[in-house]
């Protein structure tokens, strides 16, 4: 069902571990030679991330010189509100000073009421691009990555709280803005932000190519695994559209949720073939919380059905005719109610839901 090969393709591609009958492969996803737009070559790519990092790292004094705000805001609760602040910290507070005549390097955050630091750039090596990545998701927005500590101590965990910015190019508005703050796990932030000044990055017209091929080449193990199997009889099988069902057991609340569908996969050797099979999850998944099919992941509210509202991350296997193993994913749903899903590409065994409403379960 995988296909391999020993020879690199020419043009780039970029790669993933993928697991498939409990072997563990490592998987290089190749774009089309002719669309050069979308095949950028690694030194080409390496040279983009530096120039587009070095942008992101001067715009704090870029902006200083335009007299412009280093700090954005984003208050669309009425109990936290966030500052994103170039140069400085990510930060969570209860309220704004009552100041007029405000500088551009004046912080507007209300030192005598509750604030937390949830990342600072103060002490990032500015040399280190390891700290990025560009993620691109099968039907979502390209938006780069980087990940920072250095927040106040949390007292659930008695670590620092961690950040993972997202800075997205996808929707055009008329100037940087700190779009969206979320904590998607105990102490551990995901910021989405927009900063026009990096968006003309080729980093961010590098769309994947919708006709891929997959070259996998299976991880060497010193253990022989056995296929895994579903047994279609062990579970109840609820039909949810798209030629996709919920497959569960009754007898065992203990065992995680599985997906199953019907459609014949007879190689998955085209990542064209994968999208398809997100694609399906993903809209099968809006029909299940639509139709009220699954129930809060805390039993402290039994009986109340997730929905639209709710945000969630969710991990499940995909199981195909015969019961045979696909692959592992994860379906995201937002507070906008919008569902996305991907592949989980570390082997990390599914158990349902992991995150809901910004508490990790």
């Amino acid at each position: 069902m995988i296909a391999s090969n020993s020879t690199k393709p020419l043009v780039a591609s970029s790669s993933v571990k993928f697991k498939h009958f409990d072997q563990l492969y490592y998987c290089h996803f190749v774009g089309n030679a002719d669309q050069k737009d979308l095949s950028l070559s690694e030194s080409s790519y390496q040279s983009d991330l530096e120039s587009t990092v070095a942008t992101l790292w001067s715009l704090g004094d870029t902006y200083a010189k335009e007299n412009k705000m280093k700090c954005l805001y984003q208050s669309s609760s009425d109990y936290w509100k966030y500052s994103f602040c170039l140069d400085g910290n990510i930060t969570q507070f209860r309220g704004f000073k009552k100041l007029f005549g405000v500088s551009t390097d004046t912080s507007l955050i209300d030192p005598d009421k509750p604030f937390f630091t949830l990342g600072s750039f103060e002490n990032a090596n500015k040399k280190d691009y390891t700290n990025f990545n560009l993620v691109s998701n099968y039907d979502g927005p390209i938006y780069l990555e980087q990940t920072i500590g250095g927040g106040d101590i949390c007292d659930k965990t008695g670590k620092q709280r961690i950040s993972t910015i997202r800075y997205r190019c996808d929707e055009a508005h008329p100037g940087a803005k700190l779009l969206s703050v979320r904590e998607i796990k105990t102490c551990r932030y995901e910021v989405q932000v927009y900063l026009p000044e990096i968006c003309s990055s080729p980093l961010f017209k590098s769309r994947p190519s919708k006709k891929e091929q997959v070259f996998c080449e299976a991880e060497d193990t010193a253990v022989s695994s056995k296929p895994k199997i579903l047994d279609i009889n062990s579970v109840n099988l609820i039909p949810l559209g798209y030629g996709v069902y919920l497959g569960l057991d009754e007898t065992n609340p203990e065992r995680p949720n599985v997906l199953i569908t019907n459609k014949r996969v007879p190689n998955i050797n085209s990542s064209e073939i994968i999208h398809e099979l997100l694609g399906d999850a993903a809209k099968a998944f809006a029909n299940l919380i639509s139709k009220s099919l699954i129930f809060h992941p805390d039993q402290t509210e039994p009986g109340r059905h997730v929905s639209g509202k709710d945000s969630f991350t969710y991990t499940t296997s995909i199981f195909g005719v015969g019961g045979v193993h696909l692959f592992d994913m994860m379906i995201l749903q937002d507070e906008r109610g919008k569902i996305v899903a991907q592949l989980i590409s570390d082997g990390t065994p599914p158990k349902n839901f992991i995150e809901f409403n910004g508490v990790e379960v």
